[in-house]
């Protein structure tokens, strides 16, 4: 029992303290290219003897992020700790001409750094982001950006964004990554659009509104509400008043499952997208005659029309910018037998590759009335 006791007593003397003072901690990066140079921007959160707390930003230009580290190391008195980074952010130039996959390995080899640390584009570069002084009742802009981006993950608003999801989607075969799209309003960030990516390389974005359609077609959706646009032809049967050449619907408590199935791959990859989805209406913006059982297959059949024209809209747009965030190369690798499909050779197919959309629709209840 002794001998227990003292090695314990030799083991805690062992440990560095580390008084919180002295701590700088990291709550966001930002990384912008600077020439043939990374330029960076952290943001250090510090607590003073009176237990209030400050941040500053801190700034370094050099050819490495290990050796940004060492610059900013170099800038401040404080001990710079990563282990409470929640946010990093690269500038649109760097992701769109270098890529960020060198950047990004970096970080997922650092043991400090969590895997679940979100990721994002920012216009016109990192370094405005993180230097933001609008950062609401938050202590410091990581934080800040930390509960923005969580926020709309937790309403199902964007899909998830981390370091471990990106790393992923890099190495999956047919599959690329998508990220958020920051911007500056008013002086205040705020996510604006979804980034896309080809590999490691920003390649262009989508509105909000259409990375709803990427989410639930790569994924389950179980919450959030979406706003529709249908025809008033294809409602005309409900309505009271008979003007005007659009109806708006908002639906909520939205939740789907969706089915890809590779019908062939000769001549070309064809493949069936069905989507079931049920939700409420919680709002229109017409007055409409009393909705039944009866009728409410009239709504199911517009909003059904509707969203299967917004998804080949966005399969479109996501062929022309060469980009696959939903995964269709990865389900045909997995779908042909002893295939060693390489991504190269899937741009290639997905370029000609034919879509079936089949949406399937069921309203639950119907809401309010305008």
């Amino acid at each position: 029992m002794k001998w227990l006791i003292v090695c314990m007593l030799l083991l805690s003397g062992c440990v560095q303290p580390r008084i919180l003072e002295r701590q700088g901690i990291i709550t966001a990066v930002g990384f912008d290219k600077k020439g043939k140079l990374y330029e960076g921007a952290s943001v250090m959160l510090s607590f003073q003897t009176s237990h209030s707390s400050m941040s500053e930003v801190i700034e370094a230009t050099n050819k490495t992020s290990k050796g940004l580290r060492q610059v900013l190391e170099a800038r401040t008195s404080h001990d710079l700790v990563s282990g409470q980074i929640r946010v990093i952010v690269y500038g649109k130039e760097l992701a769109e001409k270098d890529g960020i996959f060198t950047l990004t390995d970096t970080l997922q080899r650092d043991a400090n750094i969590g895997a679940l640390v979100y990721l994002a584009v920012s216009e016109p570069n990192a370094k405005e982001i993180v230097k933001s002084k609008k950062h609401e009742d938050t202590p410091d802009i990581g934080t800040y950006l930390y509960r923005l981006i969580e926020k709309n993950l937790r309403t199902e608003s964007l899909l998830a964004a981390t370091l471990h999801e990106f790393i992923h989607c890099y190495y999956d075969v047919g599959k690329d990554p998508i990220l958020l799209y920051l911007s500056v309003r008013d002086d205040k960030p705020i996510v604006e659009k979804v980034a896309l990516f080809r590999g490691d390389k920003f390649v262009g974005t989508v509105r909000l509104d259409e990375s709803f359609y990427i989410k639930i077609l790569a994924s389950q959706y179980k919450s959030g509400l979406k706003n529709i646009t249908v025809s008033r032809d294809d409602v005309a049967p409900l309505l009271i008043k008979k003007e005007g050449k659009k109806v708006n619907l908002v639906i909520n408590e939205i939740k789907t499952k969706r089915k890809i199935k590779l019908i062939s791959q000769e001549p070309v990859p064809h493949f069936r997208v069905t989507v079931k989805l049920q939700a409420e209406i919680l709002e229109m913006s017409e007055k409409m005659k009393p909705i039944t059982e009866t009728n409410v297959h009239i709504l199911e059949r517009a909003i059904e029309k509707q969203m299967k024209k917004e998804i080949e809209q966005l399969l479109n747009k996501l062929k022309a910018y060469e980009t696959d965030p939903i995964g269709f190369g990865e389900i045909y690798d997995h779908s042909v037998r002893a295939l060693q499909l390489t991504d190269k050779q899937w741009y290639k197919l997905y370029d000609n590759a034919k879509i079936d959309v089949d949406m399937q629709v069921s309203i639950l209840r119907t809401g309010t009335i305008d």
